[in-house]
């Protein structure tokens, strides 16, 4: 092309719009032009501004309360872990022999100090043991009940008298002997106080408090310590929580500070004794987008300026329309969405100039909500992921804990103590093996592709996981020929040994048979096995590759989430397909390389 014919490209991302370096004097004819543009533009203008601030804020609103009410749920689940924490304590006391020793031959301090402080150290504020006919017999805190648990109950929230003020706790409750009938109750439990208000906070990124019935108020006796007055809530809502005994969601909670929810802690008597609440404070870019008003008023402005800058151009009487239009498709071509062009005419050409400008916005407006969307993605995703995580590793460390104090003991049978070296092995190798597998799974794969032979990387893997079990039979049918694919021939490998694992797990000791199967059709080349064992039951499809995921005891969720992870790094897909006999089939697919 001619350099005299190569056209001028104007710079859209700084200014949105075409303007000439000319004088902005109007004449009579340009100031016509300029009123009847704002009077077309601007009139509709306010009545989409007014529409779209409804949209806008009353959308966002909604998104503010599903983030509220999903982070207020953590309430009821760590609840639930404090409950369960103490359950699983009381369990392995309740199988201690030197405990049941001293309990039977009524020793008055049956639970040694050193459990005791274990048990302090996993969250668990106290420990008790009563009769079976309810009555105190040991208390590693002077406290004493004003409400009891059910005997059929294993969980419950009570109400304790302790340093002369009541108080809530969460516990679990252990019979002693588990079978047969019940001599002692182990009662162990945590304080719903300060510091199980600061975990909240710290978990959900909300502002957390915690109302104590207080004869017939609820008051804030936590977070508003050292302050003449604490905070109350007001009658409405406290009667309302009370009647209907469900949350409650407000968006001007908390004399209006607040978006936040009330969660009511229901005591084992039935009465309301405690409400949880998680809020967000009402101020930043939050208030801005769910105000009517100020979105009205700045869409409405933003529609004055739009309407005399575009007035403007078109009073300029461009003589080029086309040329610009081109440039605004050039523009919009190369991924600049905020590209725009004149409207010079009320011809066609000025209909296809508005119709660019409306299709480059609404290009605009997918792109955020398509980023904004990802970006909530992403938040929730990680922190459904930080918690299974903490799930998995806090059950083993509880277990070594748990082994390690009772090995402290000088009379330990050597038989019992082979057994408990041998659980801490088995559940620190658990927690290496879990960290593993989550430090592979997150880690960002570079893969070193290369035109390879499909059928290697599985090969390979096969050799690795069958060496020395002649159990396992394999059978092929390549169809595959002499296609390749470009891909990471270590990374595939990896990926086959995780499914290759299960298989084989599957499988059992007794073994059986691998089927491996290659063919290439429409494009791709698929690599499958399948094995015969028990097969993958139906409900759990949807969730097979679903991190921390397994539906085995002692497994980590991880292998087939990291396994698909390999194959779509390296432009592949992992499929689950129809069996031919009884047992599961994985087949992984690449495009062909020329």
């Amino acid at each position: 092309m001619d350099p005299s014919q190569t056209p001028n490209f104007v710079d859209y991302s700084k200014t949105g719009t075409f303007v000439r370096p000319e004088s902005f004097h109007l004449n009579r004819l340009q100031r016509k032009v300029l009123l009847l543009i704002l009077a077309i533009i601007v009139v509709p203008m306010l009545g989409a501004a007014m529409l779209a601030s409804e949209w806008v804020s009353s959308g966002f609103e909604e998104r503010l309360k599903h983030y509220i009410v999903d982070a207020a749920r953590v309430d009821q689940t760590w609840l639930r872990a404090y409950q369960n924490d103490a359950v699983m304590f009381g369990g392995i006391l309740a199988q201690d022999p030197a405990f049941l020793a001293r309990l039977n031959a009524g020793d008055p301090n049956p639970v040694e100090p050193s459990l005791v402080h274990m048990a302090r150290e996993m969250g668990i504020s106290f420990i008790q043991i009563y009769s079976g006919d309810q009555t105190l017999v040991y208390s590693s805190r002077p406290m004493g009940m004003r409400t009891m648990w059910d005997k059929v109950q294993t969980e419950a929230v009570l109400k304790v008298n302790q340093g002369g003020r009541a108080q809530l706790v969460a516990v679990g409750i252990t019979r002693v002997p588990a079978r047969g009938p019940t001599r002692y109750y182990l009662v162990m439990g945590s304080f719903l106080g300060r510091n199980f208000i600061n975990e909240l906070s710290r978990l959900t990124g909300l502002t957390t408090r915690l109302y104590y019935r207080d004869g017939d108020v609820y008051r804030d006796m936590f977070s508003n310590a050292g302050r003449k007055s604490f905070r109350r809530l007001p009658p409405y809502l406290m009667k309302r929580l009370q009647s209907r005994r469900t949350p409650y969601y407000s968006v001007k909670a908390e004399n209006a500070d607040f978006r936040g929810q009330y969660t009511p802690v229901i005591t084992n008597d039935g009465r309301v004794e405690a409400v949880i609440f998680n809020g967000l404070k009402r101020a930043g870019y939050e208030e801005v987008l769910t105000s009517r008003l100020m979105l009205f008023s700045g869409i409405s402005l933003i529609g004055v300026v739009f309407g005399v800058v575009t007035g403007y151009l078109l009073s300029r009487l461009v003589v080029r329309p086309v040329e610009h239009l081109r440039d605004g498709v050039m523009q919009l071509a190369a991924q600049n969405f905020n590209a725009a062009v004149p409207v010079t005419s009320d011809d066609e050409v000025g209909d296809l100039a508005k119709a660019f400008n409306a299709m480059a916005g609404s290009l605009r407006e997918a792109r955020d909500e398509q980023q904004q969307r990802f970006h909530r993605d992403k938040l929730a995703a990680l922190g459904e992921l930080s918690a299974s995580l903490a799930h998995e590793i806090r059950n083993p460390i509880g277990v070594i804990n748990s082994a390690s104090a009772l090995m402290e003991k000088p009379d330990l049978a050597p038989q019992k103590k082979a057994e408990l070296l041998r659980m801490i092995r088995e559940e620190s190798m658990r927690v290496g093996s879990l960290v593993q597998d989550f430090l592979q799974l997150s880690r960002r794969r570079h893969p070193e592709s290369a035109p390879i032979d499909p059928l290697v990387p599985l090969k390979r893997a096969l050799a690795a996981a069958l060496a020395g079990n002649v159990a396992v039979g394999v059978h092929e049918r390549i169809g595959h020929g002499s296609a390749r694919i470009m891909a990471d021939a270590g990374l595939l490998q990896q990926a086959w040994a995780n499914i290759l694992t299960n298989a084989l797990q599957a499988m059992g000791d007794s073994g059986g048979q691998l089927e491996v199967v290659t063919e290439v059709k429409a494009g791709e080349v698929t690599v499958s096995v399948e094995d015969n064992g028990p097969g993958i039951p139906a409900e759990v499809m949807p969730r097979l590759f679903e991190p921390f995921f397994t539906t085995k005891e002692r497994g980590t969720g991880l292998g087939l989430s990291l396994a698909n992870t390999l194959v779509e790094v390296n432009g592949g897909r992992l499929r689950v397909l129809e069996p031919g006999r009884s047992g599961a089939r994985f087949a992984m697919s690449f495009p062909t390389h020329a």
